[in-house]
């Protein structure tokens, strides 16, 4: 039954990760064309400037948020309370300070952050106000890294996703409310950021699923030997995101310092909400699955890893392939009903971005495991060389190829990194077969979205539909029916279905065929 109920918070935690991150998506998808109409290319600019130094800064974090996921699920499988309550109380100590340091690099930022990048006199005003804003909001971000943590040892994401629709309805309300009472860049970038603080009162509620008092488990209380532990693993983590991030989220810095002008931001802003429509499925398969993969590794099952990340692969190659072909499908009209036809010359490097993050994002249980194990060393080469190799290629062509410059920089590094995962990784460190993974696991469901891609393109350009609705509607309804014929007939096995039943839906198994 515990088996069992793991198997549901896991599943719950995936489908409302996914439900909280579409409704996210969605109303980024919606709000970006209106604010943009309203507030210009250019002003818009520094929202996506301010959002890109914001994350950036989130290396900050030293790889802190896996590494004490890691334990505190471990911690919990073992019922050492008191483990947890201590390196937690350290955990508020250690994100306090770096939320003062991150506080006073924005102020650094504000005074002369705008000499740096391509901001102009009119501009600079605002952006300060909005630097001072993060400055002041940037703590209490922080601290709440360590409650999202101890609810996601706790098996606990279902809930938390469920809550930060919360934040994601207020975000679009507030978009609205900035439009229609005429608000200034600087008021509506305020009530943004508080709408995203407004969500950590309800999950500091929820640690009450953990037999600790509150006090025990955030009161600030430095302890070096308890948190030592967490440190010494999450260094090597840190190291590993260090190149990782600085891959990713240096790219619309570096397109803010050396493109043209600061209106490119726009552009990739309008192209990343998109595309992290599929980056944050990954994201929430990796929190789900981080837990489980650290207990099963505290096993030592070899098999019961081996069989984990098979199957968690397969399947979540079938949701990733079905979403990232269905949005290439689109992805002409969808830039022209989203944005205008001025945004269509976008079309092909939100092809190659999204065929990028399905490289990157099939690999989410072998990256759970890899981190649950600790075995984290020869990934930072990886990153460090695929960060070194990519990132010039944004400085040299961001002038010239404005955010394609920053696509192709990315797809460089992520074909580096999934090279040394195929070649090296799965079958020297983790002992796991590679070409099993890859040709059993993925490519059979990218097959069956490549063939149904086709289809719906062979059939919309039979009929011809006048309308970009109606061709959106019917290449999307062709491509989900052979999609799922497909992976009905090849992929999906009676098992699976079996499998479900017994687990998600208390249903008992039915042996009668198999």
């Amino acid at each position: 039954m515990s088996g069992q109920s793991s198997v549901k918070k896991i599943f719950s935690g995936s489908v409302w990760g996914i439900a909280a991150k579409v409704i996210d998506a969605v109303a980024k998808f919606v709000t970006i064309p209106l604010l943009v109409g309203y507030y210009g290319k250019a002003d818009y600019g520094l929202i996506a400037l301010a959002f890109s130094l914001n994350a950036y800064l989130r290396l900050m974090d030293l790889g802190m948020n896996i590494g004490s996921v890691r334990y505190f699920a471990m911690w919990e499988a073992k019922s050492q309370y008191k483990k947890i309550a201590t390196a937690s109380r350290s955990s508020m100590v250690f994100y306090g300070v770096i939320g003062l340091v991150n506080a006073l690099i924005f102020v650094l930022m504000a005074d002369y952050g705008s000499e740096f990048f391509n901001i102009s006199a009119d501009q600079a005003p605002t952006y300060r106000v909005m630097m001072y804003i993060l400055a002041a909001s940037t703590v209490f971000n922080w601290l709440s890294n360590v409650v999202l943590q101890l609810l996601s040892a706790k098996d606990e994401l279902g809930y938390v996703n469920r809550i930060t629709v919360i934040s994601s309805l207020l975000n679009f309300i507030i978009a609205l409310a900035a439009i229609h009472f005429e608000w200034p860049l600087t008021v509506y970038f305020l009530f943004y950021t508080l709408s995203l603080l407004v969500v950590i009162p309800f999950n500091v509620y929820r640690l009450k699923v953990y037999p600790i008092a509150l006090k025990e488990l955030l009161t600030p209380h430095w302890d070096k030997k308890a948190f030592r532990q967490i440190l010494g693993y999450s260094m090597a983590i840190f190291a590993m995101g260090l190149f990782q991030f600085s891959a990713k989220e240096l790219r619309p810095l570096l397109l803010a310092k050396f493109a043209s002008s600061i209106d490119v931001l726009t552009d990739y802003r309008v192209i990343q909400t998109i595309a992290n429509l599929v980056m944050s499925f990954g994201s929430i398969f990796l929190q789900v699955l981080l837990p489980s993969a650290s207990k099963a590794h505290a096993e030592n099952d070899h098999r019961k890893m081996e069989k984990m990340v098979f199957e968690a692969t397969r399947y979540i190659s079938i949701f990733l392939t079905l979403v990232v072909f269905a949005l290439i499908l689109n992805t002409d009209n969808l830039l022209v009903l989203y944005m205008g036809e001025s945004y269509l010359d976008l079309n092909i490097w939100l092809v190659i971005w999204l065929l990028t993050v399905l490289l990157s994002m099939h690999n989410t249980p072998v990256a759970s495991l890899v981190l649950s194990s600790g075995k984290t060393k020869a990934l930072v080469f990886s990153a460090a060389l695929g960060c070194v190799i990519s990132l010039p290629i944004t400085v040299v062509f961001a002038e010239k190829m404005g955010v394609g410059a920053a696509v192709i920089g990315y797809l460089v590094y992520m074909l580096i990194q999934m090279a040394f995962f195929y070649f090296h990784y799965i079958p020297k460190v983790l002992h796991l077969n590679s070409t099993k993974i890859f040709f059993g696991a993925f490519c059979p469901s990218l097959l069956g979205a490549v063939i149904a891609l086709l289809l719906a393109h062979y059939t919309s350009s039979l009929l011809s539909m006048a309308s970009p609705y109606f061709e959106v509607a019917l290449q999307t309804v062709v491509f989900f029916v052979a999609f799922v014929a497909y992976q009905w007939a090849f992929v999906i096995k009676r098992s699976d279905i079996e499998y479900l039943k017994t687990n998600l839906l208390n249903k008992p198994a039915n042996h009668g065929k198999e």
